[in-house]
């Protein structure tokens, strides 16, 4: 029996192993064999959702991004900054840092790539109609009094984005505007000459910090409401 029962033990944890170990379904971040695609659905959709067969990048939790989507090269250059911890707003120490330090330049692009192709669907979070309309407005036209351009002019008439520039239609409202908010914070140590927390984002911390606070509200509510 007790020869049975070893058997038993020593088959399962061969079995355990050879799941462990199958390079397709492997969540392990420091083997450069695992591809980005494969990192995506079995590490990345914990937060940013998805999985084998189903809608990838495409996050329930507000506080994370959607990727599907996305534009590659901004994905890329973002992986990067995590992995070399140039970007430092909090959120960006506490959830990225870690998992991109042991990336290589290859899964980066690949992950990029994967999310790129994802198809993005509408955001199913509620949005109050008279934030958006006011959102509307300073998106399509800027506000020229603030020293506010149209953030059309970069991220595209349907916010689609293009290369360096992220997509931000159908984007978590919360996401967006705590976004804002360390641009804004950037905005403040441009002026006193300290490390920026999104030192590739600069382009956009004194447009934030022109903003009202009411203000990047509506314009991250009129984003999320995008399909």
């Amino acid at each position: 029996m007790k020869t049975i029962s070893k058997a038993f033990a020593l088959t399962a944890l061969a079995l355990s192993v050879a799941a462990c170990s199958n390079i397709e379904r492997s969540r392990n971040l420091a083997n450069p064999r695992v591809s980005g695609s494969t990192l995506a659905q079995q590490v990345c959709a914990s937060c940013h959702g998805g999985a084998v067969g189903q809608d990838n990048g495409t996050s329930i939790n507000p506080s994370y991004p959607n990727l599907a989507g996305q534009q590659a090269v901004y994905l890329e250059t973002e992986l990067q900054e995590f992995h070399d911890h140039s970007r430092t707003d909090p959120a960006a120490k506490d959830m990225m840092w870690g998992l991109a330090s042991q990336l290589t330049t290859a899964q980066m692009k690949q992950l990029a790539e994967f999310y790129a192709q994802q198809k993005p669907h509408p955001n199913l979070n509620q949005n109050d109609p008279a934030l958006v309309a006011s959102g509307q407005k300073i998106f399509s036209e800027g506000r020229a009094a603030q020293g506010v351009p149209a953030c059309a002019t970069c991220h595209g008439p349907s916010a689609e984005g293009n290369g360096p520039i992220p997509r931000l239609a159908g984007q978590h409202a919360d996401y967006l505007y705590k976004q804002l908010m360390v641009f804004n914070t950037d905005a403040g140590r441009e002026t006193h000459s300290e490390a920026l927390e999104r030192p590739h984002g600069v382009a956009m911390d004194a447009i934030s910090h022109n903003l009202s606070d009411l203000e990047k509200h509506q314009v991250a509510a009129y984003l999320q409401s995008l399909r």
